[in-house]
């Protein structure tokens, strides 16, 4: 038995001291999109199982050396040279997996350990990459990175790649490019989940209309309006509700951010949430809180799902219906894409 796989029986089986304190809150929330333990060396396992905390899909931002924060929001500042961008994801990827193995958390790397820690159930998080700018326009790239760990792809982030346009910035390929659509066939091949987070409306249906699976849209906010990149950062950050609604109706999920300028309170997310329900289904919504990513948030720690899980049992929200939202509509997603 190698060392990942003795403390992940050790821990379910109680044999470590923190395998105790797992069961102090019963696990049952998810994340779709964090940035925890980036910036810190506190126990990211602790935080989750102290808090309720089943899984969290954990990003790595592929794009991180040429985005910077400009006027109005991140964007880049230069373009990547050669080799640049995927020589750091094949460095970062694995110190990524070491702080996994050092904090005792176990990792969703197939469909099999997804059923196996929801039968324990133990704190587990995902691989997951915010931006494929790290393929540097190789699908053989793709490949290597689901054989790394990789399950959760991003198609984009703050820089315009090979792969398609981002909603905040002037669109140059009318959504995905030729590559970009097959980097979405690969995912559903390779049993990665589809994130189309960041892209524009143009990127996202033709992933929709591409994919053979449910994909999601893992942060942001489900918006009225069409949003376009002039305007400020947040607004052009929304999923406009028509294309939600596609999303839900191939059987994805759209997450909503808990970004502190947006909601100013948990209670101000849980109407968002309720909204967003309503018009897409309690099966079609979670939560990408984009934790240690937002400038404000109100979801600071992961003490806040339980909070907000009864802000929205008070409103009426119960069962299946509660926990599909905080966190097992995600778990069904991710099913469906690590099924090949």
């Amino acid at each position: 038995m190698d060392r990942r796989h003795f403390i992940y029986a050790a821990g379910a089986l109680g044999l470590l001291p923190w395998a105790a304190r797992a069961q102090a809150r019963p696990l049952r929330y998810a994340d779709m999109h964090s940035h925890v333990g980036f910036g810190n060396r506190d126990s990211i396992r602790e935080g989750m199982a102290n808090n309720g905390m089943l899984l969290v899909a954990r990003k790595y931002i592929s794009d991180y050396p040429v985005i910077r924060m400009m006027v109005g929001g991140y964007g880049a500042h230069r373009v990547a040279t050669p080799g640049e961008l995927g020589g750091l994801f094949d460095k970062n990827l694995p110190l990524m997996r070491e702080r996994h193995r050092s904090d005792g958390l176990a990792e969703i790397l197939s469909a099999a350990d997804l059923e196996r820690v929801l039968k324990e159930p133990v704190p587990c998080v995902v691989l997951s990459a915010e931006g494929a700018n790290f393929l540097e326009g190789n699908i053989k790239r793709l490949e290597a990175a689901r054989t790394m760990g990789l399950v959760h792809l991003q198609l984009v982030h703050y820089s315009v790649s090979e792969v398609g346009d981002i909603c905040t910035e002037r669109p140059v390929h009318n959504g995905l490019t030729a590559f970009g659509k097959e980097v979405v066939a690969g995912c559903n091949r390779l049993g990665i989940l589809v994130d189309v987070a960041h892209a524009t409306s143009a990127g996202i249906e033709q992933a929709i209309d591409i994919s053979s699976k449910p994909l999601i849209y893992s942060h942001g906010h489900v918006a009225g309006y069409a949003p376009y990149y002039t305007m400020d950062g947040a607004r052009a950050r929304g999923v406009h509700l028509p294309v939600a609604k596609k999303i839900a109706a191939k059987q994805g999920v759209v997450g909503l951010w808990a970004l502190g300028s947006m909601y100013r309170s948990l209670g101000g997310m849980a109407d968002a949430l309720l909204d967003a329900a309503e018009k897409l289904g309690p099966a079609h919504v979670g939560i990408g809180s984009d934790m240690a990513g937002l400038p404000s948030t109100v979801i600071p720690t992961y003490a806040q799902f339980a909070e907000l899980a009864d802000v929205l049992a008070k409103r009426g929200v119960k069962g299946d219906d509660l926990d599909n939202i905080l966190g097992m509509n995600y778990v069904r997603v991710l099913r469906q894409a690590l099924a090949v």
